[in-house]
């Protein structure tokens, strides 16, 4: 005769692999109905909202960009293919217009940007502008003194910079100006 314990094991065992299928599916039909949701989006605004205040996501340091040997293609921040392929299609000096909108619009969003905080609506405009000109803002040289500044702490960190640059309306306005710039080249 099998041990009691055994049997509950087994028990557990089904009924976690019964939730985690049931989960599965639960996240499929959820995909399904952001993705209806973004296509069904016609303004740069309602697709923006719909990304960072209500699909949310984590950057994991995908949020700069990046020169490789390999010249792998970059990832589109903590956007899917398609929801990238949509921001894409919007006239890119009308996107950076929209973006630069937002820099000085602190609410958190739901993208966090690991290890540290949840990134604000300002912040994510940054990353997003990053992706559409391909250049990091620190990569402008009136920002370059940030570009290998070393870390010290949470608080001390480019993510913090970034959000204190945004916070001060003479840099956030040149920081604009400078992506705004890069329409021209």
């Amino acid at each position: 005769m099998k041990h009691p314990s055994n049997i509950l094991l087994l028990i557990l065992t089904l009924i976690s692999c019964k939730n985690l299928s049931e989960l599965k599916t639960e996240i499929a039909q959820i995909e399904r109905i952001e993705l209806i949701a973004i296509t069904k989006t016609d303004s740069i605004s309602e697709l923006w909202n719909v990304l960072v205040f209500e699909k949310g996501g984590c950057l994991g340091g995908e949020q700069y960009i990046n020169e490789t040997k390999f010249k792998r293609e970059e990832k589109p921040l903590v956007f899917s293919e398609m929801e990238w392929k949509k921001i894409s299609e919007y006239d890119k000096g009308k996107l950076t217009e929209f973006l630069i909108t937002k820099l000085s619009d602190t609410t958190e969003t739901k993208i966090h940007t690991c290890p540290f905080f949840g990134a604000t609506n300002g912040e994510m405009a940054v990353y997003s502008l990053q992706h559409i000109h391909k250049k990091n803002w620190f990569d402008f040289s009136e920002f370059k003194e940030y570009k290998d500044k070393e870390y010290k702490s949470a608080t001390e960190q480019p993510q913090i910079w970034l959000q204190n640059i945004l916070k001060n309306e003479t840099d956030r306005k040149k920081l604009g100006e400078l992506f705004k710039n890069e329409l021209k080249e």
